[in-house]
């Protein structure tokens, strides 16, 4: 990165939880900050934060699901301030639900978001680095996008087809000198409302309730013990800052864990005992 001047990081999804919090971070850091979100309507609360903390830092539009919107936000991004070295996809969305219950329409939504989002972000930005020969991208993704979960059937499906692809990107990224890396979050305190993961109305009495139900508690045990968004935006930070980055970061020692039994685990069947335990 340029030693003359801070670096400049753009991050999507920051009206709320690891957006707003990663926004204040990298200010904090010295970055020149760009915090975008898909409705500035909502940008008042992370101007809010920035203020309690005496930092700075530009809040744009935005909205990953309109290409035209990305491509909008990275050229203004550049005219002004000549380059962008980091990037941090975070902007997702949940739905709740098992492959039955949800219709093509409901998964699509999830991907074009999740998926096709990081993915046309990524594009925008990566030629510039390339030519420039550095460069970090950083999605933020989920356990779920190493370990399929019930009832999240499209957000683990999202999360997983995102990192294939990055993985399969990340060593010709690499001969460019663009470093290229997945942060897998578990719970997160907030997220589980933000994310719509309640039970759909239209499931309520369906086939899977009862197994619904046993999953709801063990869910809302785990974010029992979420970590604060402010743990995430720490981890994303780091990676970009890192001398070398790695590929896959997890943001706590029990992610790390069940991250390791799915890496691990050649047949499938020690995961989904697991996961079976669960409904």
């Amino acid at each position: 990165m340029d030693a003359l001047s801070a670096p400049v990081v753009l991050i999507t999804g920051c009206s709320s939880g690891i957006g707003l919090a990663s926004a204040v971070e990298f200010a904090r850091h010295g970055f020149t900050t760009v915090a975008t979100m898909r409705n500035l309507g909502k940008a008042d609360e992370l101007r809010g934060a920035l203020t309690a903390h005496g930092l700075t830092a530009e809040i744009r539009a935005l909205d990953v699901d309109d290409l035209a919107s990305v491509t909008a936000a990275v050229a203004g991004v550049v005219a002004d301030h000549g380059r962008i070295d980091v990037v941090v996809s975070n902007a997702g969305v949940a739905a709740d639900g098992t492959l039955e219950e949800l219709s093509l329409d409901d998964i699509r939504g999830v991907f074009e978001t999740n998926f096709f989002g990081t993915v046309s972000l990524f594009k925008a930005v990566l030629p510039a680095m390339r030519e420039r020969g550095e460069g970090r991208l950083i999605a933020v993704s989920s356990l779920a996008g190493a370990l399929g979960q019930p009832f999240n059937d499209a957000y683990c499906a999202s999360k997983q087809a995102l990192e294939g692809l990055l993985e399969s990107l990340h060593p010709v990224a690499a001969q460019v000198g663009v470093h290229v890396s997945v942060v897998e979050p578990g719970p997160v305190l907030g997220q589980f409302v933000q994310h719509g993961n309640a039970p759909s109305e239209r499931a309520a009495d369906g086939p899977y309730a009862a197994s619904r139900a046993r999953f709801q508690a063990i869910q809302e045990g785990g974010y029992q013990a979420a970590q604060p968004a402010q743990e995430i935006a720490a981890v994303l930070v780091e990676v970009a800052t890192a001398e070398t980055p790695v590929f896959r970061y997890q943001t706590s020692e029990s992610v790390s864990k069940l991250v390791g039994v799915k890496l691990k685990d050649l047949t499938g069947e020690r995961l989904t005992g697991l996961t079976a335990r669960w409904v």
